[in-house]
């Protein structure tokens, strides 16, 4: 980490539009690598309250992880406050924690410790004014863009492996959305939740139970284009959301 970068004064930016304050044009100086954008998480995590994390790859390659607040987790229906005109949703699965998990956690014991799986929606909304312009580190400290989660239903079968794709249906303002779905196994979030044991625990943030951890988008990121309402299904399960207008 470069001395002339200080990861306080980048969370203290963040921070400021978590509470209400217009997005950044971006960070200055921009985190010089991930050790330092792991060091802004950290501080605004300090600040905000943990209890959330996501699986993230660093300019799409990767292996890294956001740490996010718990606060922003809510539950399936709950109304959310305005996002930006550019918000994206994506529809994901969400690993909710029945027991800690500590570094060097097996995939046996990750497996263990995991209580549900969840249908969920993550909401991205950088602090970042053009996310299209923000470096991947700029992200990366940001908590990869994450604007909250909405937590449904338990999905039926997880403990099956959750093999190939779900079969999700998607809709914004009740009209059916036809979007692409990605398959991820069952076994590919324990891989990376046994990784996350590890990692959380070197940041001070260890994994505890009632944690969520969504582990990346099925469908999406897609535009929310000023939608009011997402609904997205999987046989009985359902996750909804409503969001206030500006």
């Amino acid at each position: 980490m470069s001395a002339a970068f200080d990861p306080e004064a980048a969370a203290r930016a963040l921070l400021a539009v978590h509470r209400g304050a217009p997005r950044l044009p971006g960070l200055t100086p921009p985190p010089p690598d991930p050790d330092a954008a792991y060091a802004v998480q950290g501080a605004v995590i300090r600040a905000l309250g943990g209890g959330a994390w996501k699986m993230a790859l660093l300019a799409g390659r990767d292996r890294n992880a956001g740490a996010l607040p718990g606060q922003g987790v809510v539950r399936s229906g709950a109304l959310l406050r305005p996002l930006p005109a550019d918000a994206c949703i994506e529809v994901e699965t969400a690993l909710i924690l029945g027991a800690d998990l500590a570094a060097g956690a097996t995939a046996a014991a990750a497996t263990d410790a995991i209580a549900e799986v969840r249908l969920a929606f993550e909401l991205v909304a950088p602090r970042l004014a053009d996310r299209r312009m923000a470096s991947p580190l700029e992200l990366m400290a940001d908590g990869f863009g994450s604007a909250g989660i909405v937590l449904g239903d338990v999905l039926p079968g997880w403990r099956d492996g959750m093999t190939g794709r779900l079969g999700i249906e998607l809709w914004l303002d009740d009209q059916p959305v036809a979007a692409p779905e990605a398959a991820a196994s069952l076994a590919e979030a324990v891989d990376f939740l046994s990784w996350l044991a590890g990692h959380a625990a070197a940041q001070g943030l260890p994994l505890r139970r009632g944690n969520v951890v969504i582990t990346g988008a099925r469908i999406g990121p897609l535009p929310l284009d000023g939608a009011r309402s997402a609904h997205a299904r999987v046989g009985p399960a359902e996750v909804s959301a409503r969001f206030a207008q500006p």
